[in-house]
């Protein structure tokens, strides 16, 4: 009864409490200490929608759950300053609505993904979008989540999406809470390339 009492305590605290232990010897899933100060920084909300949610393939799954396991992380860190939410863009059952969602999320930047499944008497083409849309104060900037190699078998490129999500995501935090373009100096007298050959960085 005891043995009982506990495992039920330990699920309720575990809802209330995110930890994910990194067992690689390389700590591949531990958050870098410029990621965690990164995160620590922020100074108001950065909220993502991803877009993938629902009924996924096994590998689709794989990325989703790894992505939600890395926001949870994130938002430790984030001292309230990180939010999310899960969003399925099929389960729109109006097919007008469900259409227009699909150009509004490619016209934002995410790219689609044509899935084809094979059924007992037929073939089906399924639009999966594997990405965020992230939104900071009045900015707002997409994360592709799969990101495509040439050459690589989708295993493969779902496997480097699951590796590279830190990056990815730090990456277009930084993109999206960067208010002001950093500006570029030139030193003159130095021997350095005429105006004409930098005009296009000009």
């Amino acid at each position: 009864m005891l043995l009982l009492v506990v495992i039920v305590l330990a699920n309720v605290l575990s809802s209330f409490v995110f930890t994910r232990v990194d067992l690689t010897s390389e700590k591949r899933f531990t958050l870098s200490q410029a990621t965690k100060d990164e995160l620590a920084s922020l100074q108001d909300i950065v909220y993502f929608k991803v877009y993938l949610s629902g009924d996924l393939p096994p590998g689709f799954q794989r990325l989703s759950t790894a992505t939600r396991d890395m926001l949870n992380e994130m938002r430790q860190y984030a001292k309230g300053n990180l939010e999310y939410e899960f969003i399925d863009p099929s389960a729109l059952e109006d097919e007008k609505q469900r259409t227009d969602l699909y150009k509004q999320l490619s016209e934002r930047g995410l790219q689609p993904t044509n899935l084809q499944e094979n059924e007992t008497d037929r073939t089906s083409q399924r639009i999966l979008f594997p990405g965020a849309i992230i939104n900071y104060r009045a900015q707002e900037q997409a994360l592709q989540l799969l990101k495509d190699r040439i050459g690589s078998s989708p295993e493969e490129m779902l496997n480097n999406s699951i590796q590279g999500l830190e990056y990815e995501v730090i990456n277009a935090i930084r993109k999206v809470t960067t208010l002001e373009p950093k500006k570029i100096g030139f030193l003159r007298g130095q021997n350095e390339l005429d105006k004409y050959r930098v005009a296009d960085i000009v």
